[in-house]
């Protein structure tokens, strides 16, 4: 399949004048805090996706990721969705190529940039800011100015890779409050191909969410991928950035249906019967496999046949 006062006082202003002649670079460093991000206007030469969380390279470029996994090459907005994928995949990103927070437009081996972590610049999915440098002094620089520690790639991982739990439960809290994902209403809401309740089935209820703030609703997998079979369906969805939304089977938290894992031939049935069982871990997916039986395939391999 196809598959973010005025000033008042001329006197003040004269004194940042003779201050930018005396000491040229504090005030550019100063700038460099309040940098756009995202990106305004959006950079659409910049086409690249997070299938965790749906944001778009074009404005979210300054801490853009890609890895590989062992499925192919990934790409993440930012460290919180980098090591969140690598929690669900069981796996560790390699050949990790990262955005540079003042040079967005390029990529450099995440290895060898350092990253001045907790500054005043905006952070991407976090409330901690991760900005990435190509060399330790320009690190140094930026985080005298902005504030923060300056970080290896290692260290900065596992600082993103510690907050996981805590940053996933307020991005969940905040969706829902924006309507980014929207719960469907019992008696309402209504699965968009067989007009089953959603809300009746909270371990199988998936949504594709759109930009414009509507929502397709679906009882499971099983409707949803045959949905997403039908190319009447799937150009409607990529052209209003659809966000496919399906839930966990373990604790029927919203996950990214793109970097879900799916069991299909287990005797577990769903709503419509047999479905391919969507689970956030890769480890829990295989682990379901041996016990109900079934294989385990990632969103890009699932298709409504196969079930």
């Amino acid at each position: 399949m196809d598959r973010m006062n005025r000033r008042q006082f001329i006197a003040h202003g004269t004194c940042l004048t003779i201050a930018s002649l005396v000491f040229p670079w504090s005030l550019a460093a100063d700038t460099d805090c309040r940098v756009a991000h995202p990106l305004s206007p959006p950079d659409p030469a910049l086409r690249g996706r997070c299938p965790n969380c749906g944001m778009v390279q074009s404005m979210w470029a300054r801490t853009w990721k890609t890895f590989r996994l062992e499925d192919g090459m990934r790409e993440a907005c930012s460290f919180h969705c980098l090591t969140d994928m690598a929690v669900k995949s069981g796996q560790v990103p390699q050949d990790v190529q990262t955005a540079l927070y003042l040079q967005p437009r390029g990529m450099v081996p995440a290895a060898a940039a350092w990253y001045v972590v907790g500054s005043s610049a905006g952070g991407t999915m976090t409330m901690l800011s991760k900005a990435a440098f190509l060399g330790r002094s320009a690190a140094d620089d930026f985080a005298r100015t902005c504030g923060g520690e300056v970080a290896d790639y290692g260290t900065t991982f596992q600082l993103a890779r510690r907050a996981l739990d805590k940053e996933n439960a307020m991005i969940d809290r905040k969706r829902l409050a924006k309507g980014k994902i929207v719960p469907p209403a019992d008696m309402q809401d209504e699965c968009v191909v067989c007009r089953m309740y959603p809300s009746r089935y909270p371990r199988h209820r998936c949504q594709v969410a759109y930009r414009n703030g509507h929502i397709d609703h679906f009882c499971s997998t099983h409707c949803l991928f045959g949905w997403l079979d039908a190319p009447q369906n799937r150009r409607p969805m990529a052209e209003r950035s659809g966000m496919i939304w399906v839930s966990d089977y373990v604790s029927g938290r919203w996950i990214s249906g793109s970097t879900a894992y799916y069991v299909i031939g287990s005797g577990t049935m769903g709503p419509m019967g047999a479905e391919a069982i969507a689970f956030d871990r890769r480890d829990q997916a295989m682990a379901f496999a041996r016990a109900e039986g079934g294989q385990v395939l990632a969103f890009e391999q699932v298709e409504a046949q196969n079930f």
